[in-house]
């Protein structure tokens, strides 16, 4: 499962539009410790479109081709956290959703049914979407609890968004308590044999280009299987909760849309595999040309199995069709220490 959302396009709430939203993201991938490489392309296809009156009909589609795996091989890096964020299981035809929308009071309120995947709703803010790295989508105090509906997997859901002043926002959602890539699977709601996940946050955010930031701060509970549980074939269920905040607040504005950003993260989850996650970042926006971005992270994992350390330089640089990105990522882990780099190719339609 990613541990992580896919690209910023693909983690915003796209705008309705008459014909599909296509975004291909390109990855090769090299450790440069084992000289190990390998290819990932990830194609989302995301169609919505108005039913009546404040209803919205919701369709993502995503297809994963990984060389390595297609071959029988594990990824470039044996890591407690994927470095990438779509070094994944093949995947021919993924549904990530699939439901119907309905706003309310002035479309400050939203409730939405379906089928639908966590990476359309949370971990998705503007800054924190420029790193390659898994750990800044789904955080692994969360990823190591449940088989959450992280992609490509997803599961029966009921989520509400409510706006009650401007740049406020309330989320909540309910999934089934066992996410599945497999169509035979996504659409069944079984709450006593799959338990339920349950996510919520509180957040604000600013105007662009003001010193008001981003602000996040949110919290799971599920009574489901644990994803090792569910490797074993048993489907005995158990509590979790975590907590998790994720700050962007802007250092500095100047010229020409610049700005330097401070992105603090981090997340709590007692009883998880991963019991604690922290990460720091800068990144600068229109440095050398309008719209790039250049940042640079350090993150920690305290984990059953042992602590990791990941720190990530990237480039962002925009081109008439998406965006090209390369990425130096360096591991520090417990029984080795890996360099491994990217180029990350990202083409809309």
């Amino acid at each position: 499962m990613l541990l992580a959302a896919l690209t910023p396009t693909l983690h915003s709430q796209t705008s309705l539009h008459n014909h599909p939203s296509v975004v291909l993201t390109s990855e090769g991938l090299w450790n440069t410790s084992s000289g190990v490489a390998n290819w990932v392309n990830l194609l989302d296809v995301n169609y919505n479109f108005a039913l009546w009156e404040g209803a919205t009909l919701s369709l993502d589609l995503l297809a994963i081709a990984n060389l390595r795996a297609e071959q029988g091989k594990s990824g470039v890096a044996d890591h407690l956290h994927l470095f990438s964020a779509i070094e994944d299981t093949p995947s021919t035809l993924a549904l990530l959703a699939l439901g119907v929308g309905q706003k309310f009071l002035d479309e400050r309120l939203e409730v939405w049914l379906g089928v639908r995947n966590l990476s359309k709703d949370y971990f998705d803010t503007p800054w924190n979407s420029i790193f390659t790295s898994a750990m800044n989508g789904l955080f692994p105090t969360i990823a190591g609890n449940f088989a959450v509906a992280d992609p490509p997997a997803s599961a029966m859901a009921l989520h509400t968004e409510w706006h009650p002043f401007e740049g406020f926002a309330l989320k909540a959602s309910l999934y089934d308590g066992v996410a599945s890539d497999k169509w035979a699977d996504i659409f069944r709601l079984n709450i006593h044999r799959d338990g339920f996940f349950s996510i919520g946050e509180v957040s604000y955010q600013g105007r662009d280009g003001s010193y008001v930031g981003n602000y996040h701060l949110g919290a799971t509970f599920g009574f489901a299987p644990l994803a090792s549980t569910l490797g074993r074939g048993s489907h005995h269920k158990s509590h979790h909760a975590s907590t998790w905040i994720l700050i962007e607040q802007p250092l500095y504005i100047w010229g020409g849309g610049k700005e330097l950003e401070l992105m603090v993260q981090g997340g709590w989850a007692p009883k998880s595999d991963c019991k604690l996650y922290g990460e720091a970042g800068l990144i600068c926006r229109s440095l050398f040309v309008e719209s790039d971005y250049i940042g640079t992270q350090i993150s920690r994992s305290i984990c059953t199995l042992g602590g990791e350390t990941h720190l990530e330089f990237t480039y962002s640089l925009p081109w008439q069709l998406g965006t090209l990105q390369p990425a130096i990522h360096r591991v520090w882990a417990a029984e080795n220490t890996s360099t491994l780099a990217m180029l990350k190719v990202v083409i809309e339609i």
